[in-house]
């Protein structure tokens, strides 16, 4: 038998289908990948996929209630690539991150980039609550804490960029030259009719220091 034969043997229910010994047990190659000696020997893992970006295939593939397990001692999963994880869903969460004590479900870390970026089409781009805590907290060591991008206007009447929707609560920042701005909060907000915003007065401007 080859290296690329396999035999099929019928097997007690409560033991392995398949048992791979080696510097990696099993390699499993998808056409019209080819087979590469040099790999298998450098992961040195129990399972090996590798597939073929010309066909679209993946290297491995899960299907079931939980498609794929991963466990590790570090990591259950690591990822490696132009985008290390992607999770793709209609209805749920794309990426479902849950820890069990005192841990982040996902932390997002970045040397040059934003540490997490998100957006959406219709609805919040990003939504954060606690049951007994705030909802978010913000820090930096020496820019502002939060920056709300402002609303262009055309011209001075910069009230004509409010939204006629809105909820109460909601804080809106407006500019017409993108120099200065003035900062509107969100104090009525019924049903049928559009929403009424109150201007936040502030202090005297205080110029900032510059920090190196």
């Amino acid at each position: 038998m080859t290296d690329t034969e396999a035999k099929a043997e019928a097997v007690p229910e409560d033991s392995s289908g398949v048992v791979g010994l080696g510097v990696t047990g099993v390699a499993g190659y998808a056409r019209p990948a080819p087979r590469d000696v040099a790999k298998e020997r450098e992961v040195r893992a129990g399972v090996l996929g590798v597939g073929d970006a010309s066909a679209h295939s993946p290297g491995v593939s899960g299907f079931g209630e939980t498609g794929v397990i991963g466990s590790g001692s570090r990591f259950g999963v690591l990822g490696r690539g132009e985008t290390g994880v992607r999770g793709e869903t209609l209805f749920s969460e794309g990426v479902h991150g849950v820890a069990k004590a005192t841990g982040a479900g996902v932390v997002g870390e970045s040397k040059d980039g934003p540490g997490v970026i998100a957006s959406s089409k219709s609805e919040a781009g990003l939504r954060a609550q606690s049951d007994t805590e705030v909802g978010g907290v913000f820090s930096s060591g020496k820019a502002a804490q939060i920056e709300l991008t402002p609303l262009l206007a055309d011209g001075p009447d910069t009230t004509a960029q409010l939204p006629g929707e809105g909820r109460l609560g909601q804080l809106a920042v407006l500019s017409d030259d993108a120099v200065t701005c003035r900062l509107y909060l969100c104090v009525e907000a019924r049903e049928g009719a559009p929403a009424r915003w109150a201007e936040v007065r502030l202090g005297d401007p205080v110029q900032g220091r510059t920090t190196s």
